[in-house]
């Protein structure tokens, strides 16, 4: 039986979860060869929500252009602007050829992202916008400062 424990730094019950997990780690043991993977926490649903309002405020004061199928540039959306940053984020550029010709250039899927790689994200789309000039909404900065306060990007 497949059984999964959230050992969380700040929770003031660590100690017990930490104790029910070696308990379970114990019983599944004992009836024969099992596997424990560890891994880190994903990023969170707000964590996700709090990207949102930069990449918006990037996305309208930015001037980023977006070449669409009929040949016209437009100016990049939010959701393009996630997919320019996390190809940004991750330091690397990754296209693939489109079906019917043209190119598409491949960004990271921040739902992979664990919760303390989503803070450097986050730390890292402040510092680019800040770079910009972008001058970050009320929104922007309660999310920043909520899941980043003051962190520097690297």
């Amino acid at each position: 039986m497949k059984q999964r424990f959230i050992i969380e730094r700040k929770n003031p019950r660590r100690a017990d979860v930490l104790a029910r997990a070696h308990r379970a780690l114990d019983e599944a043991a004992r009836d024969g060869d099992v596997m424990a993977v560890f891994d880190e926490v994903k990023r969170t649903l707000d964590q996700n929500a709090a990207m949102w309002p930069a990449l918006t405020d990037f996305a309208r004061q930015v001037a980023w252009p977006v070449t669409q199928r009929d040949g016209t540039v437009k100016q990049a959306t939010p959701d393009d602007m996630k997919d320019v940053m996390t190809a940004a984020f991750e330091e690397e550029t990754r296209m693939a050829p489109g079906l019917r010709g043209g190119f598409v250039m491949l960004g990271a899927r921040t739902s992979k992202y664990g919760k303390k790689k989503m803070g450097d994200f986050l730390t890292f789309l402040r510092a680019e916008g800040n770079d910009r000039g972008v001058v970050w909404s009320e929104k922007a900065n309660d999310k920043f400062e909520e899941y980043i306060g003051g962190r520097q990007a690297a």
